[in-house]
């Protein structure tokens, strides 16, 4: 096992395996975020000559590690470099009407994490990038180079839930005209020094962690792309088919239940612009009255996976 994927511990992976549907007829399997592919292994394991995995992710790295990993697989894999916003159009494309299981797990993997050349954490210090798709313009820094304080607080506040997201824009400001802030470290020093000192240890994480969250969710429009994404999906699902989700933060968790209620008939309407007409009769079932939290043990061994949520749906009609 190469060193990405020995570093990526896939969350709840024995949960996402027990969900797969058993079907007669060969499967379409589809990974909306395959990342270094471990879930995709896990899922595949028992696979015939005639299934096929299907693997989507904006992250070129993940995606070439990928290619090697299941290079010699048995059955037929299609990996593709596109955000899961666009698996409608990109499972068209392939000439794939229905897919069977359709995972999404809408954390960040281990391997990105840990790379400072990322930014997408504070632990090591690296440029303020955060981007997925490296190939998109926006970064990080660019964001704070360019939004005004309002901006930057509304952002802080309604993508961190940061009860100091004023204090910290201001203090952005201030910082930046004296110099840019470019690195993840830079940006840690500021948030601390803007929050008093009584409240920076109180909740038992680092007091930029609601700040750099925010910023990641903007940079990879992460929320309208879970939005496109499960609507995408949920129409590509067969009859019998499955849709799970792994879910990180509470943004994440509202937007997957709400999606799903609507799928499976309940009342609440849809967040954010998309609308799906009502149905007749709904499609769907709940398999998850509940969202499926990880185990103490695999909390203890993987503290990562702490916050997150599996829920899934079965498609009936």
């Amino acid at each position: 096992m190469s060193e990405p994927a020995a570093l990526h511990l896939p969350v709840m992976e024995r949960e996402i395996v027990e969900f797969m549907p058993v079907l007669d007829e060969p499967l379409v399997v589809v990974d909306c975020t395959i990342g270094f592919g471990g879930h995709s292994a896990a899922m595949t394991q028992h696979f015939r000559a005639e299934d096929r995995l299907v693997g989507l992710d904006r992250d070129e790295d993940a995606l070439a590690h990928c290619r090697k990993r299941f290079g010699d697989a048995p059955f037929q894999v299609t990996l593709i470099h596109s955000g899961f916003d666009h698996v409608d159009e990109m499972l068209e494309r392939e000439g794939i009407q229905h897919a069977h299981y359709i995972l999404f797990d809408i954390g960040f993997s281990s391997p990105q994490v840990d790379r400072a050349e990322r930014g997408f954490s504070f632990i090591k210090d690296g440029p303020l990038d955060m981007r997925m798709d490296r190939t998109q313009p926006i970064t990080a820094a660019s964001i704070l180079a360019s939004w005004d304080d309002r901006a930057l607080a509304e952002l802080f506040k309604n993508y961190g839930d940061e009860r100091f997201a004023r204090k910290i824009s201001k203090a952005i400001m201030r910082r930046r005209k004296e110099e840019p802030i470019e690195t993840t470290q830079e940006l840690a020093d500021v948030v601390l020094n803007a929050i008093p000192k009584r409240y920076q240890h109180q909740e038992g994480i680092h007091p930029a962690t609601r700040v750099f969250q925010a910023l990641r969710i903007e940079v990879n429009d992460e929320l309208d792309q879970l939005r496109k994404g499960l609507e995408g999906g949920l129409k590509r699902l067969a009859r019998g088919g499955r849709l799970a989700v792994l879910s990180y933060h509470s943004l994440e968790h509202r937007i997957v239940k709400e999606w799903f209620r609507r799928f499976c008939g309940l009342v609440g309407p849809l967040p954010g612009p998309e609308q799906l007409a009502p149905a007749k009769k709904a499609p769907g079932r709940v398999l998850v009255r509940k969202a499926i939290t990880p185990c103490a043990a695999e909390k203890s061994r993987n503290p990562r996976c702490r916050s997150a949520q599996l829920r899934v749906v079965e498609r009936e009609a």
